[in-house]
């Protein structure tokens, strides 16, 4: 009686590792994962240029970067010091903020949407916030 019961409760192990085991039709994960850059153009909400007046396409825009593409980006504000750290999904984005920006009434905590210029997840140069508001 004790050897039936020893054979089955091995027996029953030994199915439920093979239950919990891998099959071979899993895919290992990728060894690096890229963030996820969840942004939105903003559009162009300036005056039309006079024509008789010329435009320099090389000068730097008010941002101080030199003709970026806009994107804006929510999230909820984790640090905010000289720059910004912003909870964006489960990940954090860590921003730089154009000269004089204003972020009076910002706190940590606050939900947010961000204008930016640049590129989301790049470490050496830090994506520019050239505005905030509160959501």
């Amino acid at each position: 009686m004790k050897r039936t019961a020893a054979v089955l409760l091995v027996g029953v192990m030994a199915l439920s590792l093979a239950a919990c085991g891998k099959t071979a039709k899993e895919s290992p994960a990728p060894a690096t994962t890229a963030p996820v850059e969840t942004t939105t153009p903003v559009t162009d909400t300036t005056a039309p240029v006079d024509e008789t007046t010329p435009v320099d396409e090389t000068a730097p825009a008010e941002t101080g970067t030199p003709n970026e593409e806009e994107h804006a980006v929510s999230g909820v504000v984790n640090k905010l010091e000289d720059y910004l750290v912003l909870v964006v999904g489960d990940d954090y984005q860590v921003f730089d903020f154009v000269k004089d920006l204003k972020v009076d009434g910002i706190n940590e905590g606050d939900e947010v949407t961000v204008v930016y210029t640049g590129t989301l997840g790049d470490e050496k140069t830090p994506p520019v916030v050239i505005e905030i508001a509160k959501n």
